[in-house]
This record gives C-alpha cells, structure tokens and sequence, in this order.
C-alpha cells in the first residue's frame, strides 16, 4: 500500500506534469483521479475500496489522532521543496467532488462538512466540523500550496470566498469541471456526435456556437489566455473519456476506462522558414499530456521513430513534417513507451492560429490563445478567406500585406491582429469556429515584451524584467500587482500604454487586469543573478563540432 508521502507526490505531479508555463493548476481530486493516480504508478488496486480506498487509508492514518485532526505537522516541505500537506488538501476536494450543481452551476456546499468527515473517518463536533479542524485551520495550507506553485511559474486557482463561505470554497474551487457539468457535457457529446478526431480549441469553438446548457459551461468558454487553454485540456479529457466509456460493455468497465484508458497526444504546429530560401516550413509540435505520468515516449514517423524530447513546460521539441495535404487530412503517428498513450493526432482543422514563440523571434507555434492587441499567424483554407475579409471589412480584424498561398488549398494571413469588439453585430457566416475562435471573449490582456529571460522559461533576470502592456477595449481598466502574494501596486491604466510597475526585484509575481467585473492575469518570475546556474549538456552534445581538426564545443575550441 502506498504511503501518504507517496501519494502527495503522485498527486503533486499528477496535475503540475504537462502543464505550460504560466497556466492555472485545480487541484481536482475525484474518485476518477485517484483511479487513473493509482493504475498508473502502482498497478491494479488490491483492496475492494480501490485505490479510492487505499487513499482514503492513507490519509486518515496520517491526519487523525485519537478521533481528533491534525494538520500543524502538514506544513512542513519533503525533500524537493514540495509541500506535505497537498495529499490532506485533496481529500478535502474529494469531499467536494461530487456535490451536486444546479442549472447555474452552483456547487450546493451545505453537506460539505459531513461528506468531509466522512472522508476523514471522523464524527463531527458541536460546531459541525470534523473534530481538530477549527475554521481557518487549512487556510495555511492551501497559502503554502500557492506558494510552490508560483515558484515553479504556475498559478493556483485556489481562492477562499467572503463570509462564512471563506474557508469551504478553497476545496469547492479546485474541480474545474464539477461531475454536473460532466454529465451534461457527456449529454451533449451524444446528442451532438462531436468527432474524436477534435482537439479542445475546435470542441471548445463548437460549443461556443452550438450553446452549452448551464451558466457555468458558459463561463468556462468565456476565458482567455492561458485560462482558455486549461478549459480546452479539460473539455477534451471529458470529451476522450467519453468515447471511451462507449468503446466498452458495462458501466463499471465503462468507467474504468474512462478513467485509465489510452489517450491521444495531440499535436499543434511549429512553423520556421528554410535558412536559405525564407520558405514556411511546419512541423509537429506536440503537447505534453496532462493527467499521465511523464514516460520515455517515442512517435513513429515516416522517416522511423523519434523520441519525444522535453522542450518546455508543456511541450515537446518540434519533429517531423506537416504539408498541407495533411493539414487538410489530418493524420496518426503511433507512439511507443507508455501504455496510457498511443497516438500522436494532427487534427484535421480548417485553421490553425500561431503566435510567435518568445523564446524564438520569427517563428511561430501553437502555443495556446492570442490575448487581446497580440499579433497572430493564420493559417487557413481558401475557403475561409471571403469571411475573413468581412471581418476585416466590418473593422474586426486587420493584417499585413496579401495572403500567401501555402498550397493545397491552404494561406498564411501575417500579423492578423482583433481590432474590433463589437463581433456580436457581425454574422459568422459559413466560419462559424473560426469566429468563435477569434473572437475575444474578456477583451483584454497583459502583454509582457523585451527583457533578458533566464533559463527557466517564464522567469526574468533581476534588474532586466520585461516592459507591460496592458490591452484591453475598454478605458476603465485597472491593474494590480503582487510579489509573493503581496500588493505592490494598484492603479488605472490607458489600454496601450507602456506601465511603470515594481517588478525589478526578484519574487514570484502575479499582474492582474480588470474592467467592467472581467479579470486576466498573467504570471512572470523574477530571479536574481546567483539564481542562475549552469545547463548541464546532454551526453550527444558534449563531443562538439570537429573543424580542420579541432573541435568545437560553444565558446571553447580544444585541438
């Protein structure tokens, strides 16, 4: 039986593995979760409770003293730097995993603590709550979770709420997408027939011109950024796990499936130009998966297998070659080392939207949703572009220069920017997921620009941080500030302008925008100099360049 500690870092990595920098981590903890935790690192459950079970054990034997909740030692970090306490955290959102949501999506909170003693295997006290575990007793825990996960350039969604539903939110907060709102979503797959061939930018286009049927679907569609893009991961878990369960008899090997069952790597495209000729070249860019443990993976090209190289937080290095013939087709590639993963898919897309790589000036990837003010590559049919042209037209959209003709059927629109925001006066005509796609759900976001970059991506030097922006279509907007949880500063912005704020000294800081009741954040770490440290060559690398008999390794020529 896996102990506490084991579990606190399985499920630490269970939801930080694969996810990019920057972007939003819930600390979801369900019945499904521990499953697929479970299955993947340590095989079939033994006991008849599952690995539910066995959690459940693990946590109650670490947590409760003589009938009595103990948490004061859960503050404390293991090895690594990583919090004890996020194990006990996720048997708190366990708890609230299957609460029931109305139509609007709320979560019913009223029978949180009897579930949450239940849990525990503990009686509640004449307050209501399981014995030992004063209100605010969490709340440290839930701060220091926050912490390690900014300092690793990723942003909790943990928040407490006002009055006395401050302490119950933090957990009812962490499922992204409550079992509710599954059961609807799972509704809407069959009665829609949505292809499994769909990545989450086109399910979660689709849904935003099809309609979703409850008030929190629709705030979920409505996110931008790097927000969106934890949205779009999630729709398309629900969305695999659905296809799944049919794929399978009975409802217990159903949800078995579902929960472990092999998933599909999807891949987005990276596009460079020849060296020589200034030609687009595109390849592969796969996603990291989310939810599956991190194994030596290896696609089958056309040219022989290729292993999947860590790249970046959320993605792996660029392989391969996409024409535009299978841009219009789409295609499989089979994946070798896991036996949760077994295709690598290049969905079959009538568009793809590319923004440029901050680590690579000129090129261009899919790295997740342009923000509002942010330049773009479109790539898209031919038979696309009249609609596209309204938009234009009708001032929503602006680019440079004509399209390029990619071939196939296929054109590059350069540095297409959203100007407009009146897009519910324009018809989406025969674009409809395109015009989903393009247009801005919040209306604003944070641009970072120009600054010296440390190694690990997403963070900045000491003294060098980047220049802020701050776009948006609306006048009244705000931004504020924190460095390690704490305001530094507060104030109205124009939409445009280059921002005078505090971010020079080093520390884990969050900037936050706001106008007419809508937010976007971004996150950017700063480090200091002693911070930086020296990458350590992979063992192909460390033999160099032979030239004229010596050889060359970076700055350094050995004879």
């Amino acid at each position: 039986m896996p102990t506490y500690s084991e579990w606190n870092t399985a499920l630490i990595e269970h939801v930080t593995e694969g996810a990019p920098t920057g972007s939003t981590v819930y600390l979801e903890s369900s019945d499904e979760t521990l499953l697929r935790v479970g299955v993947q690192r340590w095989g079939q459950p033994a006991g008849q409770g599952g690995w539910r079970g066995d959690f459940l054990a693990a946590v109650q034997e670490n947590s409760v003293w003589k009938g009595r909740v103990a948490t004061e030692w859960m503050l404390a970090t293991d090895n690594k730097s990583r919090p004890v306490g996020v194990a006990f955290l996720s048997a708190m959102v366990l708890a609230a995993s299957q609460m029931a949501t109305d139509a609007g999506g709320t979560v019913h909170e009223r029978n949180y603590f009897r579930r949450l003693s239940d849990v525990l295997g503990v009686p509640l006290d004449s307050q209501g709550r399981p014995p030992g575990l004063a209100a605010g007793t969490e709340e440290p825990l839930w701060q220091a979770w926050l912490a390690y996960l900014q300092r690793r350039g990723l942003n909790s969604t943990a928040r407490g709420g006002e009055g006395p539903r401050r302490f119950i939110s933090y957990p009812i907060s962490q499922t992204l997408i409550p079992e509710g709102e599954r059961q609807r979503l799972r509704r809407l797959f069959v009665e829609r027939a949505y292809p499994l061939s769909w990545d989450g930018d086109t399910l979660a286009s689709h849904l935003r011109g099809d309609g979703v049927p409850s008030t929190k679907l629709r705030e979920l569609l409505s996110r931008t950024g790097l927000a969106a893009d934890d949205v779009q991961h999630a729709l398309l878990d629900v969305f695999q796990s659905h296809h799944l369960s049919l794929l399978n008899g009975t409802m217990q090997d159903g949800e078995y499936a579902a929960a472990v069952g092999v998933r599909h790597l999807m891949a987005g495209l990276y596009r460079s130009e020849h060296w020589r000729t200034g030609d687009p070249e595109y390849q592969l860019f796969p996603r990291q998966p989310r939810g599956v443990r991190r194994a030596d993976l290896s696609v089958n090209l056309q040219q022989g297998p290729i292993a999947l190289v860590f790249e970046r937080p959320g993605y792996f290095h660029a392989v391969g070659e996409v024409t535009p013939s299978e841009l219009t087709s789409g295609a499989n590639y089979p994946v070798t080392g896991s036996p949760f993963v077994d295709t690598l898919m290049l969905p079959a897309r009538e568009f793809w939207m590319l923004r440029e790589d901050p680590d690579a000036q000129g090129m261009y990837a899919s790295l997740g949703t342009p923000g509002v003010g942010e330049h773009m590559l479109l790539v898209l049919k031919e038979t696309l572009l009249g609609d596209v042209e309204r938009f234009r037209d009708e001032g929503l959209l602006a680019w440079k220069d004509r399209p390029e003709p990619l071939g196939n059927g296929w054109l590059e629109l350069h540095e297409l920017m959203v100007v407009g925001n009146h897009w519910h006066e324009v018809t989406a005509g025969t674009a409809r997921a395109l015009y989903e796609a393009l247009r801005p759900p919040g209306g604003m976001g944070i641009h970072l620009e120009g600054g010296v970059r440390a190694q690990r991506a997403g963070a900045y030097l000491e003294g060098a941080p980047p220049t802020v922006r701050v776009m948006s279509f609306s006048m009244d907007t705000y931004l504020t500030v924190y460095r390690d949880q704490e305001e530094v500063y507060t104030s109205s912005v124009r939409p445009g302008d280059v921002l005078d704020v505090p971010i020079r000294q080093p520390g884990a800081y969050e900037l936050i925008v706001e106008a007419r009741g809508v937010t976007a954040s971004r996150l950017l770490t700063v480090l200091s100099w002693d911070a930086l440290k020296a990458r350590v060559l992979p063992d192909e690398f460390i033999e160099g360049t032979e030239v004229n008999g010596c050889r060359i390794l970076g700055a350094q020529i050995f004879g």
